[in-house]
């Protein structure tokens, strides 16, 4: 929240800017509207709505008002710098210490740079003199997520005595409950700023599975070498190295691990599988768990599933205008069957759920058959795969059919008796939503055909399929115009037959670590069971013959979705041909 000087100081520059000539009257009227609308700073929505440029702005606060400016996206931040303000503190007031000055002043990044009772609390906490500088950019509190973040799995000197976290069995796993580390609400530093290598194994876990949370990784890997560990997150489809510590270590974190998955600790040769969740006060976090002996050691890998993200619309998921229209035609159907169909994670558990979301309101009974849920929904009849207990996708199918359902969400056919299952509840008045493995829409046809499904069943049962595969955004804080390459217009001008821009790219900055990428969205190509489509399908024919059939149907491509993509400046071309691709 903007404290009173804060506003009273952007109130003075905006009339700074006005008497200046910069800016009208019904200029700064709108976009002070706008920062009581939006809650950004009255001056980065002077720049944001056009009225200002930033190199106008950082001129009249260096110069006319004698202002330190600090540029968000740029600002080199120390880590030592950091250290010195708890993290609930620069929450709080929403500051961010970025670095030292010559005689030893503490830098900090505001947006209320003549809050002067706020410096000196700062001076008595840090024991130095305190410095502020205006944040420009926006997204103060997005970089303080960021940094402190990171910061926390930095090497340090100075361990801390915070509690190990306390765990409770919870069926195949543990509950691990972690007290002040929230994410939301955390009451102190947690365990920021200590090094990896010199915590207990409980701690070092804790730390590293907070902070994957925090980052918004998808998977957590710990890889051992010959003398050391690696841990790495997948962060928006890449692997980031985050922080390497001694084997010795690597051994009791796996160790501990395990012992939260329910997972044998003397067998380190076989693969095992387990699971455990974190509980961040009313937030929690799953955890699925895989293991196996490589030559240095035992790797691990966790898959990060946070249940309590809000599930995406299919507006939000990425669809292109033409592709949502026929999604949504299919997905009123009163019954047949809809593929979803990409390689591992590509989103195509997101994209079900946000399909039959869209019907949950309508369509009665929705039942569901998954492995993990990955999303808990109110209005639906969820169903967990229990090996252990007897239930795959293929039984709790069947036992999903003597339960009446309307809609029946299968979380994956991967062998013959779930195809069969699925088809026949297509054939017998059920909407069934399915996830499989192929390589595109028309590939996943041809996989049912793999499974032992009858051509002339599958023709019948089959009302589309849909393929997709994930680009990373261009980060909208360094989002630049750009040029392409030779290979880039090659294969722009290919698929659009048009090399008209402007294109864009992402310099790379604080916000996105300097990738020049913030988040992903998703490319998608709809095919629809025409009846010519039905009659290759019965008759047995190849993908690529479906494949043409669907575009002379008018199946807007993956390559041509992407390259659209790429021109409404949502991601750039050079991800489009690394991320969407089909082996014909």
């Amino acid at each position: 929240m903007v404290t009173k000087t804060g506003t009273s100081f952007e109130d003075r520059v905006g009339q700074v800017l006005l008497d200046a000539e910069f800016i009208t009257n019904e200029q700064l009227k709108q976009t002070q509207e706008a920062t009581r609308e939006n809650g950004e700073s009255l001056l980065d929505n002077l720049v944001s709505m056009g009225f200002v440029a930033r190199e106008t702005l950082m001129t009249v606060l260096s110069f006319q008002l004698r202002i330190p400016v600090a540029d968000l996206k740029h600002v080199g931040v120390d880590p030592e710098a950091v250290k010195l303000v708890p993290e609930d503190l620069a929450r709080q007031h929403r500051i961010l210490p970025y670095g030292f000055d010559s005689d030893g002043s503490l830098r900090v990044a505001t947006i209320a740079p003549n809050d002067f009772q706020l410096s000196n609390q700062l001076t008595s906490i840090t024991g130095r003199q305190t410095k502020f500088a205006l944040a420009l950019s926006g997204g103060l509190d997005e970089l303080i997520d960021r940094t402190y973040a990171s910061i926390s799995l930095a090497p340090a000197t100075a361990p801390d005595a915070s509690p190990a976290p306390t765990a409770e069995k919870s069926g195949g796993g543990a509950s691990l409950v972690i007290g002040s580390a929230s994410p939301e609400s955390s009451s102190g530093t947690g365990l920021l700023g200590q090094d990896i290598s010199r915590l207990p194994a409980t701690q070092a876990v804790e730390m590293v599975t907070l902070q994957a949370v925090k980052r918004s990784a998808s998977d957590i890997h710990l890889m051992p070498t010959s003398d050391s560990s690696n841990v790495l997150f997948r962060i928006d489809g890449s692997l980031q190295k985050m922080v390497v510590f001694p084997l010795t270590l690597h051994e009791t974190m796996v160790s501990r691990i395990k012992v939260l998955a329910d997972m044998d600790i003397s067998e380190s040769r076989r693969p095992q599988d387990g699971g455990f969740s974190l509980q961040f006060g009313e937030k929690k976090v799953d955890f699925r768990v895989s293991s196996i002996g490589t030559t240095w050691g035992e790797m691990v890998v966790i898959r990060v599933l946070d249940r309590s993200g809000s599930v995406l619309t299919l507006e939000d998921v990425g669809l292109e205008s033409t592709s949502l229209h026929v999604w949504r035609q299919l997905l009123g159907l009163p019954f047949g069957m809809l593929l979803v169909s990409g390689p591992t994670g590509s989103g195509k558990t997101t994209t079900l759920y946000a399909s039959v979301t869209n019907l949950a309101t309508d369509r009665g009974n929705i039942m569901t058959v998954e492995d993990p849920v990955e999303y808990r929904m109110p209005d639906m009849n969820q169903i967990e795969v229990n090996r252990a207990a007897g239930v795959d996708f293929a039984s709790g199918l069947r036992a999903i059919m003597r339960l009446d359902p309307d809609v029946i969400l299968v979380g994956e056919i991967r062998d013959a008796e779930t195809a069969k299952t699925a088809v026949d509840a297509a054939l017998t008045g059920h909407l069934v939503l399915a996830s499989i493995h192929s390589n595109d829409a028309s590939a996943s046809l041809v996989r049912l055909l793999d499974l032992g499904i009858e051509p002339y069943l599958a023709g019948t049962a089959v009302a589309g399929a849909l393929a997709q595969r994930l680009v990373r955004k261009i980060c909208p804080h360094c989002k630049v115009e750009t040029e392409l390459g030779a290979a880039e217009s090659m294969a722009y001008e290919s698929e659009m037959e048009d090399i008209s821009g402007p294109f864009w790219t992402g310099q790379g900055c604080n916000f996105c670590g300097g990738t020049g990428y913030s988040g992903r969205v998703g490319v998608f190509e709809v095919l629809t069971a025409t009846a010519e489509q039905r009659k290759l399908i019965a008759a047995g024919a190849s993908g690529q013959e479906l494949r043409a059939q669907a575009l002379i149907d008018g199946m807007i491509p993956l390559r041509r979705a992407g390259m659209l993509l790429a021109q409404q400046g949502i991601t750039t071309v050079e991800e489009v041909l690394r991320n969407v691709f089909f082996i014909s």
